[in-house]
């Protein structure tokens, strides 16, 4: 605001007092409004009041409170508006050619019962003192009394009992002039909330008209604003508050709107500031920025400032186009920021982060891995879960360009191995290899390459030290970060679907045998190679006996016999062909023997 032109020094004011104030207003005042404002405003106020009960209607300029206070007409306006926003002050402006004069109305506060059934007011004191201030305080000056509940009015009114008698009244010897209404509220724009907006959602089933009464509306706007809730925020308070007689009450309200808060929010109570303090405090964030990081970019300024102010309802609002949330992100959130105490700010940016890393998908698997790393670090505000983030993601780039750009190792022996193993475990009989026989001797071979190897150098090795490609680097990538899995499981389950997809992975099947293996409790390497090894026997061996269905062959076999009938087809298929036209040609001449006949015989 421009100073100049709200106040000046050399301002005139008058000060009328319209309403009789008593010590019991002295006390609230002390008691009650201080604690929200401040010292500065109150001090103002009592002086105003002593001013105003002087009978003489002098004029003075703002020098006289600027002496009396000792402050400079910079704090004499925040105080004074603060006074107006409370409800204590009533300001009146005329503007002149050669002075500016002012008047102001020293008001009365709310009565004690009527300040703490304000939601505004009481929240705001409650925030200011806590609890157990807070509760002594409406205990002494809320006294219960007798209820009326169960009882029904009857009391008479005014024409019940007197009946008018016409006489000739003078019209000129009274005149009413300059007469207000003692305040009964906190003053409050009501208008700012789209109460139409609130509507659409509501059909008239389910919420009558009637039932948004003028003093439920006043409710409901001081609860949004309060709250920081939206009308669609609103609409979800306004249908839980409402009773069985379909009735909303104040009461219902607030509780509501104070649970809703919690889950959605935060659990501490919310706070309220005065507008030019809050600016105050902005300019002086974006100094100390500015001051430390004199080359930071201004948009990563104002995204950081902006993670640290908005809710994590907010942002998943925001990410979502500004459509309304689906329940499952908002419990997750919720259970980010209340079940596992993690700060809102870098709940924002996780939030964030994983829907423009994760191509707009919210996995709660893969946000919960991130959340647990991030809280293990000790992170708390926003600009430190973007620096993680952006290691995270530098870390990954370094090592993809690492891994196309190192030399190939001689990975011979384990890739020796893993073929071996495929042939043996998962019954692939063209990976047999008669130097690794033995399943036993196999086995102490290939668990401990699964036990200490990462997954990315394993790929390496089923390809025999060559670079993976870059689709089977992310396939495991981002299997290994979603799924909590041990590696040696992961390894020998990537060996396993390698094999069988021949050479080409992909994330759905990883997916599925993951699945299968951890309803079966699969733990170890050795787990996993025996599991797939019985699997993929009993798999063959359906096929078999489905094969000596069609063929009339015995369709009950042990397992050496279908193991021993496997090496003799592979010895069969390796046969080759022209030992089988040696054979015919031999077969031939055997033939033309026994006949007696010469080959040129058989020419003629």
């Amino acid at each position: 605001m421009n100073l100049y032109n709200e106040l000046q020094p050399v301002d005139r004011l008058s000060i009328r007092v319209p309403f009789p104030l008593s010590s019991y207003d002295r006390k609230l005042i002390t008691l009650l409004y201080q604690p929200l404002i401040g010292a500065e405003p109150i001090s103002l106020y009592f002086l105003l009041w002593a001013e105003g009960e002087n009978i003489d209607d002098n004029m003075m300029s703002h020098y006289h409170l600027m002496n009396a206070l000792d402050m400079p007409i910079g704090k004499i306006f925040e105080s004074r508006i603060a006074l107006e926003a409370i409800g204590l002050l009533r300001t009146w402006r005329k503007d002149q050619q050669e002075m500016r004069s002012f008047l102001y109305d020293v008001m009365p506060p709310l009565d004690a019962a009527t300040f703490f059934d304000d939601p505004l007011l009481s929240m705001f004191l409650y925030s200011k003192i806590g609890e157990s201030a807070y509760r002594n305080l409406r205990q002494r000056f809320v006294s219960k009394g007798l209820s009326n509940y169960g009882y029904q009015e009857v009391s008479r009114t005014f024409t019940d009992v007197y009946q008018p008698v016409k006489h000739n009244l003078p019209s000129d010897e009274i005149q009413l002039t300059g007469l207000q209404e003692k305040p009964k509220e906190l003053p409050f724009h009501y208008e700012d909330f789209d109460f139409n907006l609130l509507r659409v959602g509501l059909s008239e089933q389910l919420v009558p008209s009637s039932v948004l009464t003028a003093e439920a509306k006043a409710t409901i706007a001081k609860l949004a604003f309060l709250y920081h809730l939206t009308p669609f925020d609103m609409q979800k308070i306004v249908l839980l508050a409402l009773d069985d007689q379909m009735v909303l009450s104040d009461l219902r309200l607030k509780k509501e709107a104070a649970d809703y808060y919690k889950l959605t929010v935060s659990k501490e109570p919310p706070e309220m500031q005065s507008v030019i303090k809050k600016e105050q405090q902005k300019q002086e964030v974006f100094t100390q920025t500015a001051v430390i990081d004199e080359d930071m970019d201004p948009m990563e300024a104002e995204l950081i400032r902006w993670f640290e102010a908005s809710s994590p309802i907010d942002v998943l609002t925001a990410v979502a186009g500004g459509q309304e949330p689906f329940p499952n992100d908002r419990q997750l959130v919720e259970d980010l920021v209340m079940q596992y105490g993690i700060t809102t700010p870098v709940v924002n940016v996780l939030i964030h982060y994983v829907f423009l890393r994760n191509n707009g998908k919210l996995n709660r698997k893969y946000i919960e891995t991130i959340a647990s790393h991030w809280r293990n670090t000790g992170v708390k505000t926003a600009r430190e879960a973007m620096k993680l983030a952006r290691e995270f993601e530098e870390n990954n780039t370094t090592d993809s360009k690492t891994a196309a750009t190192k030399e190939t190792k001689d990975y011979s022996k384990e890739y020796k191995i893993l073929k071996a193993g495929a042939g043996v475990f998962y019954q692939l009989p063209q990976f047999l290899d008669s130097d690794y026989s033995n399943i036993d001797q196999l086995k102490k071979e290939l668990i401990p390459i699964f036990d200490s190897v990462k997954s990315i150098d394993l790929l390496s090795m089923l390809i025999k030290g060559k670079v993976p490609f870059e689709k089977d680097v992310k396939v495991v990538q981002d299997f290994t970060t979603k799924y909590d899995i041990p590696t040696p499981v992961v390894n020998a389950l990537i060996h396993y679907a390698y094999y069988l997809s021949n050479a080409n992975l992909n994330s759905a099947f990883l997916q599925a045998i993951a699945s299968n293996w951890q309803k079966n409790n699969i733990q170890t390497a050795e787990q996993a190679l025996n599991f797939a090894r019985e699997y993929q026997i009993q798999k063959n061996r359906k096929q078999y006996s489905s094969k000596g269905k069609q063929t009339g062959k015995p369709q009950n076999v042990p397992d050496w016999y279908y193991e021993n009938k496997l090496k003799q087809q592979k010895k069969k298929d390796e046969k080759p062909l022209e030992e089988k036209q040696t054979d015919y040609e031999k077969k031939r001449k055997e033939i033309l023997k026994k006949l007696g006949m010469n080959e040129g015989e058989v020419d003629s």
